[in-house]
């Protein structure tokens, strides 16, 4: 079963202990290129380096283009009910909880392919 993290850096600091933590950007950057977002996170990044870069450019497709930012979480399906729970009065709050069900999802995905494929 898949654990529960408290933020963004906590779970990637424990995928980054595992071999996944390449998958995880892998399937990060394929869903972000798939929504027509040009933008690549490095294998080589640090779990808080790309936390940090995937939530500047989630705060930037927040404000600059909504539109896209829509599409994005659809293609990664996350659950538009924990979109709407997110408290969204501070931009930078907000895209740092959006940032985190991003990478809890993408994570997810990873977890699971990974289960079931051996």
């Amino acid at each position: 079963m898949l654990p529960s993290y408290q933020n963004s850096v906590d779970l990637l600091n424990n995928v980054a202990n595992t071999k996944l933590y390449k998958e995880l950007i892998i399937q990060l950057n394929k869903d972000v290129n798939l929504t027509g977002i040009d933008v690549g996170f490095s294998e080589d990044s640090s779990p808080f380096e790309l936390k940090q870069t995937l939530q500047k450019v989630i705060k930037e497709l927040i404000l600059q283009d909504f539109n896209s930012y829509s599409n994005l979480l659809y293609r990664i399906d996350v659950s538009e009910k924990e979109i709407q729970n997110i408290e969204s009065s501070d931009v930078d709050r907000y895209s740092e909880n959006a940032t985190f069900l991003i990478l809890k999802r993408v994570w997810k995905k990873v977890w699971f392919k990974h289960q079931f494929s051996g």
